[in-house]
């Protein structure tokens, strides 16, 4: 048997050397991260808040609603007529710009601002969701980038302990030969990990409107789920009385009925009046000053199409609040059945299967090394225990993110990350 061994001599010490390397990194990476201050889950929500591009275009638009409510208050200008005859006159004509036209295009303005007010709120409610499953996003790929770290440096130090049998005699050349390729399989695994580490960091900086994208960034941890360990007292129909959006089509309904008045208001006539001054010769009462007062009749124009698309506008803005409120209520519905079922698939894996699972790869690893257990057998037990593994960080990425999908469906913190 030893006649065999002498053209894989270097294979123990490239083994040690592996398992010394993966072990290494491990050591060194906890370091590197608490070298620095890294941004807590509250600084990055924050952070995107302040320096998302699209909510600053939303902001934006509040600003633009806010200059129409200026517009629609504004009165019109004054026109001048010069009458060129003897004696010449001097006309100063200003429409009335009074009555209902004016109070409905003012209570339309004022719903317009409170609905683009409230989409601006939205925005904000839809982008601390996207910002929060960014942030779990890159936890759990941190979380899965150390498992196939640690997943290699268990194989590393098989392949070293196995190395060492063989060279023994006690075990067969051809367990070098599988144990190269599930260290093949393991290091591709950290590679792909580190990729989607840095796949999901750059994504989070781009929320976070960042000037500069860093490969090397990370965030800070949450402490614990303990916050999703709470019992859920929610009335669905409170859905609606804090979602922005429901607000926004309310808004929307008021300003298109405002619409719809100030179009049956048009059938009234438009006073205007006017102040005539003829300097050269005075009027008949000795006064060379005198007032005019002239009205618009709808006579030719009854508005009928102004008045129509008023109508049909309201109609649709009423249709849309009330689709806005059964999918408020949908939305909460879904969020909390979805938040039920992840957080009681977490506990379960906090609870005891963990714990099943980490026991049993000990005894698989203590038989293999008495010769009770084959290597293809500690192997597929060492695949299951990272499977196992990598569905409780599965497992509890997708209970905070069905807690942050929570949050949005009520449109208020519920649960605190």
């Amino acid at each position: 048997m030893n006649q065999l061994i002498p053209p894989h001599g270097l294979r123990p010490f490239r083994y040690f050397l592996a398992a010394g390397w993966f072990a290494g990194v491990l050591s060194v990476m906890p370091a590197a991260a608490s070298a620095q201050t890294d941004p807590a889950y509250r600084d990055i929500v924050t952070a995107v808040l302040k320096a998302n591009p699209d909510i600053r275009i939303a902001r934006l638009r509040v600003d633009s609603a806010r200059a129409e409510t200026r517009i629609a208050r504004a009165l019109p200008n004054p026109s001048a007529t010069i009458a060129p005859q003897v004696p010449y006159q001097y006309v100063l004509t200003a429409p009335l710009d009074v009555g209902p036209v004016r109070t409905e295009r003012i209570r339309a303005a004022g719903a317009g601002l409170s609905a683009t007010i409230a989409d601006s709120r939205d925005f904000e409610r839809q982008l601390r969701f996207t910002a929060g499953a960014a942030y779990f996003d890159l936890v759990v790929a941190e979380d899965r980038r150390d498992l196939a770290h640690d997943e290699a440096r268990m194989v590393g130090e098989l392949l070293a302990a196995d190395s060492a049998r063989v060279r023994a005699g006690d075990a067969p050349e051809r367990v070098l030969v599988a144990g190269e390729l599930e260290l093949a399989k393991a290091t591709t695994a950290v590679a792909q990990a580190h990729a989607a580490v840095r796949a999901a960091r750059i994504a989070l900086q781009l929320l976070m409107g960042s000037g500069r994208l860093d490969s090397a960034f990370t965030v800070a941890r949450v402490a614990d789920a303990h916050a999703l360990d709470l019992t859920l007292r929610l009335h669905i129909d409170s859905a609606s009385e804090a979602r922005p959006d429901v607000d926004a089509a309310a808004q929307r309904a008021i300003a298109s009925r405002a619409l719809d008045a100030q179009a049956r208001a048009l059938l009234l006539p438009v006073p205007s009046v006017a102040l005539v001054v003829q300097p050269d010769a005075p009027f008949a009462n000795g006064q060379n000053t005198a007032l005019g007062l002239s009205l618009q009749f709808p006579l030719l124009n009854w508005y009928g199409g102004e008045r129509e698309r008023a109508r049909a506008g309201a109609e649709q803005a009423r249709i849309a609040e009330e689709r806005a409120r059964r999918q408020a209520r949908a939305e909460a519905e879904a969020a909390v059945d979805q938040f039920t079922a992840a957080n009681a698939l977490r506990r379960r894996y906090d609870a005891a299967l963990l714990a099943k699972s980490r026991e049993a790869v000990e005894r698989d690893r203590y038989a293999y090394r008495a010769g009770a257990l084959s290597y293809v057998e500690l192997i597929d037990a060492l695949r299951t225990w990272g499977q196992i593994r990598n569905d409780a960080l599965t497992a509890t990425h997708d209970a905070w993110v069905a807690a942050l999908a929570l949050n949005r469906a009520f449109g208020r913190e519920i649960i605190t990350p």
